[in-house]
């Protein structure tokens, strides 16, 4: 996995996807706090409700897992650097999304 990380291209898109989780935390939770939007996620919802910072923990742990196993696929670099840049992509819509709702756009 260290090899992997050497590369300056992956470093980058796991930052991204890193950052786009942390944005999506931090989203969620002021949109909680908010008190005008609830959790749509049934498997968060109720975790959330009763230890918001525990659900925190366990997002970023399942971020983590997910770096890590996108990390260790035998594929070559470029397609797993693919599959790594989609990964990073799609995990921006849910904090975008918040943003926006947050913000009223929509």
């Amino acid at each position: 996995m260290r090899d992997v990380l050497a590369w300056r291209d992956v470093q980058v898109v796991v930052a991204l996807f890193c950052a786009a989780q942390l944005l999506d935390g931090l989203t969620t939770y002021l949109a909680l706090t908010s008190h005008r939007f609830q959790e749509e996620n049934p498997l968060l919802s109720g975790v959330l409700d009763t230890h918001p910072m525990a659900a925190f923990v366990v997002k970023l742990a399942l971020a983590v897992v997910v770096v890590t196993v996108l990390l260790t696929l035998r594929l070559r670099w470029r397609l797993r650097l693919a599959v790594i840049s989609l990964f990073a992509v799609l995990s921006l819509v849910a904090p975008v999304e918040n943003l926006l709702r947050l913000t009223g756009v929509s």
